[in-house]
């Protein structure tokens, strides 16, 4: 059980790298108490119920729409680059596949998945009233 705990924390992604919107962003753990996310307002935050990287499955990650951290996140396109690295201090590369715009009911996105996959998200639209998606695969 120890090791499985350790394995774990290994996998842990603690910084994400965005070049196309030059950011580089600790990663906090974030959940969802039932009514309110809970946001870093610093960096990035990882959604605790879904996969870690390296693990399989679809990683979540999400933060505000502010210049500072997710403001820039809107250009994203296919073929883009994003690095995550982690806790044991390797970095796991991935490539942008596809980005959209959804309702903030359309909580699909947080679906557990079985191809790895990491999903990034922030708000957008008029008075956030939509989310701006970000999905990308493993290199």
């Amino acid at each position: 059980k120890q090791n499985q705990i350790e394995e774990k924390k290994a996998y842990k992604a603690v910084s994400i790298a965005i070049p196309k919107i030059n950011k580089v962003l600790d990663i906090t753990d974030g959940t969802f108490d039932g009514k309110r996310w809970v946001v870093s307002q610093s960096g990035v935050s990882y959604y605790t119920n879904s996969s870690l990287p390296k693990q399989g499955g679809n990683s979540v990650l999400y933060g505000h729409n502010k210049t500072a951290i997710l403001g820039g996140l809107a250009v994203m396109k296919p073929g883009d680059k994003i690095e995550l690295t982690l806790n044991n201090g390797d970095v796991v590369a991935y490539e942008v596949f596809e980005t959209k715009t959804i309702k903030p009911t359309d909580v699909d996105i947080l679906n557990q998945t079985t191809e790895p996959r990491l999903t990034i998200y922030t708000c957008s639209g008029f008075l956030d009233s939509a989310r701006f998606v970000v999905l990308a695969r493993p290199q």
